[in-house]
């Protein structure tokens, strides 16, 4: 991909943008700011919820933005701490299935909701670099805050800010689309699983690296009051993965794991067994 304009269009009427981002359409007008291209419909959005809070400030200030960093490493790591053993082992297998298909790549590669770069990182770390990346997330902040924090001088890769559900990228314009926990952070699932059927070329494939609870369990009952099951149960991913399209749709399931009490995280309930998988399936030819 030469250059991510190319594929740009308005979310609201799927038409090409111009060269400074005015749908000459509909007249809608998107952004770039931050090295981000901010393609989001007020319209069409409304009822995703942005937890970021990211502000020009820090964007913008250097010292802010080295004091967020720390904070960041402490949450992380104070995070991982409080996972039992038996969740750091399962995780630790997840990712490692998922860096060996990486290298894999080739083309052309979109990452959903790549939100703190967890793929985005191990797309950049593969000793494959067969392939461009275009990262999205519904937050044009926290692109910019990931592009800010992992510097790269890899002009390999471009931030579109767009909604899972109505994608502002024109069809068939990847040969594989990547997602670390997406489907579980956006809701309306069938909705994205069609877009992304939309955006591969034909035999594209997209690699979902997530994990799944139970139905019946505490977590999903929770997970139905925020309009997230179709995302976080497997049945469900793979039913709406078949319902778009998709074939030769496989699922992999790496570990398993009881989830341990933490405060950082809704969903899944401590208690719950989670399933570590990685879902593959492919667009028609």
């Amino acid at each position: 991909m030469e250059n991510v304009l190319d594929i740009l269009i308005c979310p609201e009427c799927k038409c090409k943008l111009s060269g400074d981002l005015k749908c000459n359409a509909c007249g809608n007008q998107y952004s770039f700011k931050y090295g981000v291209y901010n393609i989001i419909s007020s319209k069409l959005s409304v009822n995703q919820t942005i937890y970021w809070k990211i502000t020009d400030e820090i964007l913008e200030n250097e010292i802010e933005a080295q004091t967020q960093e720390t904070n960041e490493d402490n949450w992380t790591r104070d995070y991982y701490n409080r996972k039992n053993q038996e969740t750091k082992d399962a995780e630790k297998l997840h990712h490692e299935y998922m860096n060996n298909l990486i290298t894999n790549l080739s083309g052309d590669v979109c990452d959903l909701a790549t939100g703190m770069g967890g793929m985005l990182e191990k797309l950049l770390n593969s000793s494959n670099k067969d392939f461009n990346i275009v990262c999205t997330d519904i937050s044009d902040r926290i692109l910019a805050w990931t592009r800010k924090i992992k510097p790269t001088d890899d002009n390999r890769v471009s931030y579109v800010a767009t909604d899972g559900r109505y994608m502002s990228i024109k069809d068939e314009s990847f040969d594989y689309i990547t997602s670390f926990a997406g489907f579980g952070n956006i809701p309306e699932g069938d909705k994205v699983a069609k877009e992304l059927y939309r955006l591969l070329k034909p035999n594209g494939k997209i690699i979902i690296q997530g994990s799944y609870i139970q139905k019946g369990a505490k977590s999903f009952e929770l997970a139905k009051k925020h309009n997230l099951e179709r995302g976080l149960v497997e049945d469900y991913l793979i039913e709406d993965l078949k319902n778009a399209g998709f074939e030769n749709i496989v699922s992999t399931v790496v570990a398993e794991a009881v989830w341990a009490e933490n405060p950082y995280d809704l969903i899944p309930v401590a208690g719950d067994t989670q399933r570590y998988c990685i879902i593959q399936a492919q667009r028609k030819r």
